[in-house]
């Protein structure tokens, strides 16, 4: 077929193959190169959404551990709140404790326990916390804490307030 065509038109017609190879090359390339950054972009969100789905799982099996029907005492709360402070020798810098109890939605007992500690080093506190939180010794979580450094020179001592909230299901939820 290109023997039957002189010199001058065998030149455009392979140029023009060779164009349209080159063309069909770049959109092969662009092609890929766009498909790489769409998933690029979607790996960079699933690795962000992790911490969120932690959360949500970590949260979903408190709420499925809590107990239907009877209500943990807020003494035996008291009480293994007690054994940590003991531990870590918080129990003698409290100045102020009180509690509360009201209902969450209409289903729930939120009992809630607040500390005022004076003069406390934070790694006891947050060993504290971490009890509380991560090792489950008591069926609470931490839902506040602030703190604030005593003006001490050369002591790294803190004013903490800390709450702690319990939670249990209603025996008969009021509709």
């Amino acid at each position: 077929m290109l023997n039957k065509l002189d010199e001058r038109e065998r030149v455009f017609v392979i140029g023009f193959v060779l164009i349209l190879i080159f063309l069909l090359f770049i959109l092969v390339f662009l092609r890929i190169k766009q498909f790489r950054e769409e998933l690029s972009n979607e790996v960079e969100e699933l690795q962000s959404s992790f911490p969120e789905m932690d959360k949500a799982i970590q949260d979903y099996n408190f709420y499925r551990s809590i107990k239907a029907g009877d209500e943990e005492k807020i003494s035996d709360i008291f009480g293994k709140l007690d054994q940590i402070m003991v531990r870590y020798g918080l129990k003698e810098k409290i100045y102020n404790q009180r509690d509360y109890v009201n209902v969450v939605e209409k289903n729930y007992n939120r009992t809630t326990i607040e500390f005022n500690f004076k003069s406390v080093t934070l790694q006891d506190v947050f060993k504290m916390i971490y009890d509380i939180e991560f090792n489950k010794q008591v069926s609470g979580k931490v839902t506040y804490l602030n703190f604030r450094k005593v003006p001490i020179a050369g002591k790294e001592l803190y004013d903490v307030n800390l709450r702690v909230s319990s939670y249990s299901r209603l025996a008969n939820p009021k509709k």
